[in-house]
């Protein structure tokens, strides 16, 4: 009986530690930190990534290097056209 409660502890253990995830994973590109290599702590920056995402936030300390933290919602490049698109359907219309 203390056999089978260490197994289903440890079968529970493991499933949960598997489900973890972090929201700030690692970067795998450098352009938060460049965003901010001119710049001082708190300024607005913004950079893509590699689908053209943009990332808008404030340049933030990181292990003594400032590094673009995002502070607003991402414009995501479909959308991006979508929305420009849009612009220039209206500007069509009116003509």
């Amino acid at each position: 009986m203390k056999h089978n409660k260490f197994l289903i502890i440890a079968a529970s253990l493991m499933l949960l530690s598997s489900f973890v995830a972090s929201a700030h994973d690692s970067h795998t590109h450098s352009a938060p930190w460049q965003a901010c290599e001119s710049k001082q702590k708190s300024a607005q920056c913004s950079y893509t990534n590699g689908e053209n995402d943009l990332f808008k936030g404030s340049c933030q300390m990181f292990s003594e290097t400032l590094m673009c933290v995002r502070n607003q919602p991402i414009i995501h490049a479909d959308a991006q056209g979508k929305k420009s698109d849009k612009l220039a359907d209206k500007s069509v219309d009116s003509e």
